[in-house]
């Protein structure tokens, strides 16, 4: 039999997980910073509340099915709605509740490169207010987890009350605003004729096509006041920016043509994207509706997913590592062994990350098995070494060597 992963899933070894141990680990430090705590949810959550407010497109690719006491289930698409059921459920929470969540979610959607049916995702949220200052923390939080991963990222910033607005200025249906949302949020891939299409094809008049492709086509918010006026929009959208700015964000750019695909959100909507290739790395915005929508209770909410995937695929490629070892202990002969497994377990009571060798190697060997897995540092023990009691310290990296003692060893590798 030719065991294979189920379409859309893959299996991801050491040196992959260590690129996202560094990409969780990162976001994590960072959020902390600014006060956000961690929380998980199921996997499995009940198929109505996955659907109660999440557009057509999500509900064709969830993984729905009944369990085997005939309920209607599905495992989770994002982390969003199942984080607003926490919510709803736990009123006794203090607000504002800051979280932020990682985990793997499910859409059975097209297969391409960065793109697959089972993902990781990484969310930061926060609940309980209104105001655009919230919305601007989370902006700046995530433009700081992106900064020290070494991305150059620019963010995309909008408003759904200003679309919503040019949906009534361009005289369409609102039955047709969501179907106008997601071509108008094409813009970048397919260009101003490409969406004027796409609003035609979706059953657009041509007249109400060409007033939004003439607002999508203005470059500031001062014109587009002087055609749609002062809207709630404009105001939030203006107070976010200024917010921005206490919080010292540079790298953001107001573009009124980004919509983002998902029906929940209500006010200012984000997508980052890496300069260098025009990659999406993540997105989000505020959705203030979906908790009322679940227990009735109106709790504002804003955030933020972190594009797991494509910033996996940006990292893997400068990551030589394949291992989170930063020494390794190599025995010059089998009856230093003992020596050896010493050594590394007083270093590793010292906090530091060691490995020796399981397979009775030769040095030779032993050393090729380092450099493979991308191990920085070796100590070398042999009878010199045991006499003299200083060990060989070997860079692999530059292939430099020199002789040092125990205590300084452990001030060399003492913070692992």
């Amino acid at each position: 039999m030719n065991y294979q992963t189920v379409k859309g899933m893959r299996d991801f070894l050491p040196e992959e997980m260590l690129v996202r141990k560094k990409i969780f680990e990162t976001a994590q430090t960072v959020l902390e910073k600014y006060g956000f705590a961690p929380l998980d949810t199921p996997a499995l959550e009940y198929e109505e509340t996955l659907t109660a407010k999440s557009g057509e497109d999500v509900k064709k690719e969830l993984f729905a099915f009944k369990d085997k006491g005939g309920r209607k289930v599905g495992l989770r698409f994002d982390l969003t709605v199942p984080t607003s059921r926490v919510l709803a459920n736990n009123p006794h929470l203090v607000m504002p509740f800051k979280r932020y969540q990682y985990g793997k979610a499910w859409r059975y959607g097209e297969i391409k490169k960065g793109r697959y049916r089972e993902f990781y995702q990484f969310d930061i949220d926060s609940f309980g207010s209104n105001s655009m200052v919230t919305d601007a923390e989370i902006v700046a939080a995530v433009l700081e987890v992106y900064k020290k991963l070494g991305l150059n990222i620019i963010m995309r910033v909008n408003n759904r009350k200003i679309l919503a607005d040019m949906m009534d200025y361009a005289g369409i249906p609102k039955k047709l605003w969501q179907e106008a949302f997601r071509a108008i949020d094409k813009l970048d891939k397919v260009g101003l004729k490409g969406v004027e299409k796409e609003l035609v094809d979706r059953g657009i008049s041509k007249e109400s096509c060409k007033k939004i492709i003439r607002l999508i086509g203005t470059d500031s918010l001062n014109k587009l006041k002087k055609i749609l006026g002062g809207c709630e929009g404009i105001k939030e959208l203006e107070e976010l920016t200024g917010y921005l700015k206490s919080f010292n964000v540079k790298n953001y750019v107001i573009d009124v043509s980004l919509a983002r695909g998902l029906d929940y959100y209500t006010g200012p909507v984000f997508e980052a994207s890496c300069k260098d290739i025009k990659v999406s790395v993540g997105g989000g915005g505020r959705y203030d509706n979906l908790i009322k929508i679940l227990s009735g209770r109106d709790v504002p909410a804003t955030g933020f997913s972190l594009g797991i995937e494509p910033i996996f695929e940006l990292l893997k490629s400068k990551s030589k590592q394949a291992s989170s070892t930063k020494v390794f202990v190599a025995s010059v002969k089998p009856e230093f062994d003992k020596k050896v497994v010493g050594l590394a377990q007083k270093m590793r009571k010292a906090g530091m990350n060691v490995e020796t060798d399981l397979m009775g190697r030769s040095l030779k060997k032993q050393l090729d098995y380092v450099s493979k897995k991308g191990i920085p540092f070796v100590i070398i023990i042999g009878e010199k070494e045991l006499k003299e009691k200083k060990f060989t310290v070997r860079d692999m990296k530059t292939g430099k060597q020199r002789k040092t003692g125990f205590e300084e060893v452990m001030k060399l590798f003492g913070k692992g």
